[in-house]
């Protein structure tokens, strides 16, 4: 329904908003009924029934990423570390993670995102796998150990980015993992943690070449 007149929208947002059971359009739909139409004469607020929700938590899905159209997908992982990278398959040659840890100011786009807590100040950008944006966020001890209860999607208290200092701890995290790892070329010069956190300039090539 699209409305040009200003004066006409005016009236519309000024009309009484019913509520709209999502139930009662499925009975529309599965009974073909043309009247249905007759609903855009109101303020309609979409409610959806509670047969309809699932669970979180309850592992009521069951998704074949073989195929999809998804507009938006989230994977949280069920503890810590970075498993949701990997792949369920033996073997995958063309599997790759662009690691990219110079973007601290990237925001999370998680507007509609069920990550399970608040997720102010602990979101970073790692970079991308398979073309999808990979975050690290520092969760909390009660959400890892499972006696908690999940906020809502995209629920957040303020901005997502990590501070300064926790950024540099991120970094020096990874730059010690990645140190450990024989098959690959980082080095750590000295002692790592030897960073200035507070520092207006990063000091990085004194301590490690990850960067």
């Amino acid at each position: 329904m699209t409305i040009n007149n200003p004066t006409e929208i005016n009236v519309f947002n000024q009309k009484h908003v019913t509520n709209l059971q999502l139930s009662h359009l499925q009975h529309f739909y599965k009974n073909k009924d043309a009247n249905v139409l007759n609903l855009l004469q109101w303020c309609n607020c979409l409610v959806v029934d509670n047969h309809f929700h699932l669970t979180f938590g309850h592992a009521e899905i069951l998704m074949n990423m073989k195929k999809t159209m998804l507009d938006y997908l989230l994977t949280v992982v069920n503890g810590i570390g970075f498993a949701t990278l990997l792949l369920n398959v033996a073997n995958a040659h063309w599997y790759f993670f662009d690691m990219d840890l110079k973007k601290p100011y990237k925001e999370f786009q998680g507007k509609h995102a069920m990550v399970g807590f608040d997720t102010k100040g602990w979101m970073l950008y790692l970079g991308k796998s398979r073309n999808e944006d990979v975050y690290l966020t520092m969760a909390p001890n009660e959400f890892l150990i499972g006696h908690f209860i999940p906020c809502h999607a995209g629920y957040s208290t303020g901005l997502l980015m990590m501070s300064q200092g926790h950024y540099r701890q991120m970094v020096i995290m990874l730059a010690y993992f990645l140190a450990e790892i024989p098959e690959l070329s980082y080095l750590n010069i000295e002692n790592v943690y030897m960073q200035d956190l507070k520092d207006p300039r990063p000091a990085w090539s004194m301590v490690t070449n990850v960067m």
